[in-house]
């Protein structure tokens, strides 16, 4: 009799499972939730990233996207973003050098977005021997003095 127990909890279980409201996103995914053309739009976002958000609006407004490079950031969004497709291009890649061709027949006013190499690339640590050298080269002091 065990094995039919074990069915019946089985079942039970995906009933149960079945009847649990589903998430509205999964992680790492963006979707527009409100739009009124390209005057406002409302993207709903859950650990997104740069490349995820922009695919969405790429889609959404029949765009192409070309990244030269692969990306520099890890930024996530989670949240709402909202406003117009060109302020939300604004946020999204101020930290991107970033090319965006404009064309009067593309649904948004935008036929492409080319990625170029992030703003303001890494640059290398300082080499500091310890916190008494950071403290005087922050100051502008020389060692010895």
């Amino acid at each position: 009799m065990r094995p039919a127990r074990f069915t019946r909890i089985g079942i039970l279980a995906v009933l149960f499972g079945s009847l649990a409201p589903a998430p509205s996103l999964w992680a790492g995914q963006a979707r527009i939730v409100e739009e009124a053309g390209a005057d406002r739009v409302v993207i709903e976002t859950s650990d997104a990233s740069v490349d995820e958000v922009l695919a969405t609006l790429a889609v959404h407004f029949a765009f192409a996207v070309d990244r030269s490079t692969p990306p520099g950031q890890t930024v996530r969004f989670s949240g709402r973003l909202s406003g117009s497709l060109d302020q939300l291009l604004d946020r999204l890649l101020r930290h991107e050098g970033h090319v965006i061709v404009r064309s009067a027949e593309a649904p948004g006013g935008i036929a492409r977005v080319v990625l170029l190499e992030s703003k303001g690339g890494t640059m290398p640590a300082p080499a500091v021997a310890g916190p008494i050298a950071a403290l005087k080269a922050r100051l502008g002091l020389k060692e010895g003095k």
